[in-house]
């Protein structure tokens, strides 16, 4: 148990997350420093996700399951919220893991009371590759600089994961429910948008990001009601934040949703869904504005499905 003015609440929402919700919350419970909450939230799991985690439950006190009916990460992530009863809120997710020493230093970091939270460094694992993004010392980050690096800096981006949030600050906030993507993004730039707040950064890699490759890309709806998936969270941090990087991302996610597109057309992978979301990318490609477009951008305007071949 930490001190009582460095309480940690860890959030995780899961659904059907039978077989990497365990390598969680054992990379947890082994931590030098192990949350004084763990509240995970079932979001209408039908896997065996739910008898696995009332096992943990009775043998670690620290451990808390709520279920609720399939409403989201966002919602299952509010209600957590509403429950949290510590100091820090820290937000994970089911399918990763952390290092044992991750809330002892986040807890280090803080400890003195001179900053609203922390962040650290993280790791991605990709293809049987582990790449570390993190800085190469401590710093003290502002409210403007956190803003700015969610948008373009790898060793910050817009990770839930790999903060620590006063509770009485975040309580003031909710996840919007209506947003599918990029929810996670869109919260943290209100709450950043609208506090003052002083961040330290660790420079160290604690987060371990899986990334799952497995699916084919074309599988993937990008679009929903003919919307890009990403344009209702980016349309509101515009509104938020007047900034060329906002675009500047959000061009850099169509240019690449389009390029993983035309890579499974050109492989063959279900080519008349494929194709269909290949166009209605294009028009999204041509409506959004870029102040400088490359010669790839203007061949996924003009012609995406010709530039396939060359991929």
């Amino acid at each position: 148990m930490n001190n009582l003015n460095n309480t940690i609440t860890t959030i995780i929402p899961f659904y059907n997350n039978a077989e990497t919700l365990p390598v969680m919350l054992d990379s947890i419970l082994d931590g030098v420093l192990v949350p004084d909450e763990i509240i995970l939230i079932d979001d209408g799991s039908t896997d065996d996700s739910a008898d696995i985690i009332k096992e943990y439950v009775k043998r670690y006190p620290a451990i808390q399951y709520y279920h609720q009916e399939h409403k989201g990460v966002s919602a299952a992530r509010n209600l957590g919220i509403s429950l949290a009863k510590c100091t820090w809120i820290s937000f994970l997710d089911a399918d990763d893991y952390i290092e044992p020493d991750m809330y002892e230093e986040m807890i280090k970091a803080v400890a003195d009371g001179m900053c609203d939270g922390c962040i650290s460094g993280y790791f991605t694992h990709k293809d049987e590759i582990i790449t570390s993004y993190t800085r190469l010392q401590s710093e003290t980050l502002l409210s403007n600089d956190i803003l700015k690096a969610m948008f373009t800096d790898d060793t910050v981006r817009g990770f839930l994961v790999t903060k620590l949030f006063k509770a009485d600050i975040v309580k003031q906030y909710s996840f919007d429910e209506n947003i599918a993507m990029c929810e996670d993004l869109l919260f943290q730039t209100r709450y950043f948008a609208n506090n003052n707040l002083k961040y330290k950064y660790i420079p160290k890699a604690f987060y371990h990001y899986i990334q799952n490759v497995s699916s084919a890309t074309s599988t993937r709806d990008f679009f929903s009601n003919g919307i890009f998936v990403y344009k209702p969270a980016f349309d509101k941090i515009g509104n938020i934040i007047k900034e060329d990087y906002v675009l500047d991302s959000y061009n850099s996610i169509l240019e690449y949703s389009m390029y993983t597109l035309l890579k499974a057309y050109s492989e063959g992978d279900r080519r008349k869904r494929t194709s269909d979301q290949i166009r209605a990318m294009q028009k999204e490609l041509k409506s959004t504005p870029c102040k400088q477009k490359s010669k790839r951008r203007i061949a996924y305007q003009l012609a995406p499905i010709l530039f396939s071949r060359f991929i």
